[in-house]
């Protein structure tokens, strides 16, 4: 039962999501995200929340709980200068292709003292590069994004190939799990194509309708987000096609798992290893 007022329910014309501490709900999210119907089918991940809303800290818990249930492999890009949130992951931090196979879950970092168009040169150049080789039949990847919009923009050629992942990497069984701090700017691909959609409610009222699209109709979806407590961190979580949609928030403390920071020593994509030595 939502525990939402009377009032707010008729204001809304329609039931609101229950409210779900993450404890309860994410290691079921774990378990059925990417196999509905108990079939084994990638869904794509959108994630959308203004700086400081909380939708990294939502991510490492996602990560983790993944890693966790399920062993998926699981490469996280990071691409800004510094967030001290990427830390709680504890993962290996790697910044090419041959140091991402040592691994099953790590933390692709392209780090340079380059600035400007340099800097974008290199971050452009290394993630093609990353994207490129993972491009394999049964890849089997979980592919997350710090902030999908600055890559997107590093080149055209990286752009198509991002697309191209929103629209075809599914059949290689590689699931995108994509931030963004406006749904704005970056290709519709990203809110057709992902199933499941994470809102945290803007700072910035003008942009309430633009967030409320994102999960349906703005005049029903506007008061739930504009209902959400901000200082909790609540998001609303939605897949329309299971037709599930919940208000929640991390209700613990985020720490890196000793499992997946101290990682024996082996190759995560032993399947693209094999295949490139008998080449």
């Amino acid at each position: 039962m939502s525990t939402q007022p009377d009032g707010y329910r008729r204001q809304l014309g329609f039931e609101p999501p229950e409210r779900v501490p993450w404890s309860e709900l994410g290691p079921e999210f774990a378990e059925i995200w990417g196999r509905p119907e108990g079939r084994h089918d990638p869904e794509h991940v959108e994630i959308t929340g203004q700086s400081g809303s909380g939708k990294t800290y939502l991510l490492v818990a996602l990560l983790q709980e993944r890693a966790l249930a399920r062993g998926t492999s699981e490469i996280f890009v990071a691409t800004k200068k510094a967030d001290s949130t990427f830390d709680l992951l504890g993962w290996p931090i790697v910044s090419t292709w041959d140091e991402v196979r040592k691994y099953r879950w790590c933390t692709f970092w392209p780090m340079t003292r380059a600035v400007g168009q340099e800097a974008e040169k290199f971050h452009e150049q290394r993630i093609y590069e990353l994207l490129a080789r993972l491009w394999q039949p049964s890849a089997n990847t979980v592919v997350a994004w710090d902030e999908i919009g600055y890559v997107e923009a590093l080149s055209g050629r990286l752009k198509r190939l991002i697309r191209q992942y929103w629209r075809e990497a599914r059949s290689h069984g590689i699931t995108i799990v994509a931030m963004k701090q406006r749904p704005v700017g970056v290709s519709r691909d990203m809110h057709s194509e992902s199933r499941w959609k994470f809102v945290f409610p803007p700072e910035d009222r003008g942009d309430l309708d633009r967030f409320a699209e994102l999960l349906g109709t703005p005049r029903d979806w506007a008061p739930v987000l504009d209902s959400l407590d901000q200082e909790r961190h609540e998001f609303v979580v939605m897949n329309k096609r299971r037709r599930l949609a919940y208000i929640s928030w991390i209700d613990y403390e985020l720490h890196p798992i000793p499992s997946q920071a101290h990682q024996a020593d082996r190759t995560a994509h032993e399947y693209l290893w094999g295949r490139a030595r008998n080449r």
